[in-house]
């Protein structure tokens, strides 16, 4: 009988163990603080689905080339124009998160109406940040910086005017990096909204997490936990 049911205790281990959900990994672009904030909604909404999830930090271009071409499982999140761009990727329809994409600068401080007031100056932006290349289309004074933190340095040295990221990255990374010359020109470019997209070798769990995420919208718990993920960022900043 104790044979048995050690045999019968193995099996459920092994099957459990088989069958056990694998764990999926994201692309996430280094050294962003909105991206920050989205991983830590994206854990809360897969933890519902009982999946295990990971984020791979990389610079903006090499995550979407990681996740277009399958080696990762997807992206934190991205501005619905990346699905346009990347048919591999599939957008889950309902938004999990929002940025404002903004305008930095230390020696020049004016009212920001839109991207093309921005021609004249000397700009940066991060490479694969599709909201920033958006808005730079088309213009010559314009800087491609692989990372945000490298960005904010060039600024601080006056190689570049004007600086393009989500609004609050360039608040954590002014203050995480000490740089008090710098400020947000007003008001920021927009307001846009940003959605998690799967590699569509995982097409079939955009349903399920698209019922999760207009739930988690509908309850207040999406923006209760931006906030949250926002909070913890300062704290943390200010406590370095």
């Amino acid at each position: 009988m104790h044979k048995i049911l050690l045999i019968f205790t193995l099996t459920l281990i092994f099957a459990k163990a088989l069958y056990a959900q694998p764990t999926l990994k994201f692309s996430q672009i280094r050294d962003t603080p909105d991206q920050m904030v989205g991983a830590e909604i994206l854990k809360v909404i897969y933890s519902k689905i009982g999946i295990p999830i990971q984020m791979l930090d990389m610079p903006g271009k090499r995550a979407l080339k990681e996740s277009s071409e399958g080696r990762s499982d997807g992206e934190v999140h991205r501005i619905f124009q990346v699905g346009e761009d990347y048919p591999s990727l599939i957008r889950v329809p309902t938004s999990i998160n929002y940025i404002e994409p903004a305008v930095f600068s230390k020696n020049h401080d004016f009212k920001v109406t839109d991207c093309a007031a921005l021609a004249m100056y000397q700009i940066g932006i991060v490479r694969g940040v599709k909201h920033a290349e958006l808005c730079t289309r088309g213009m010559d004074k314009v800087q491609v910086i692989d990372y945000s933190i490298k960005m904010m340095e060039l600024l601080q040295a006056d190689r570049i005017d004007v600086a393009i990221t989500a609004k609050i990255n360039g608040l954590v990374l002014i203050k995480d990096m000490g740089m008090k010359s710098i400020q947000a020109l007003s008001p920021p470019l927009s307001r846009m909204l940003v959605y998690h997209y799967v590699h569509k070798k995982h097409e079939d769990l955009v349903e399920k997490l698209d019922r999760v995420i207009i739930e988690m919208q509908k309850s207040g718990e999406l923006e209760l936990l931006r906030k949250e993920a926002i909070k913890g960022l300062l704290k943390k900043v200010k406590t370095k």
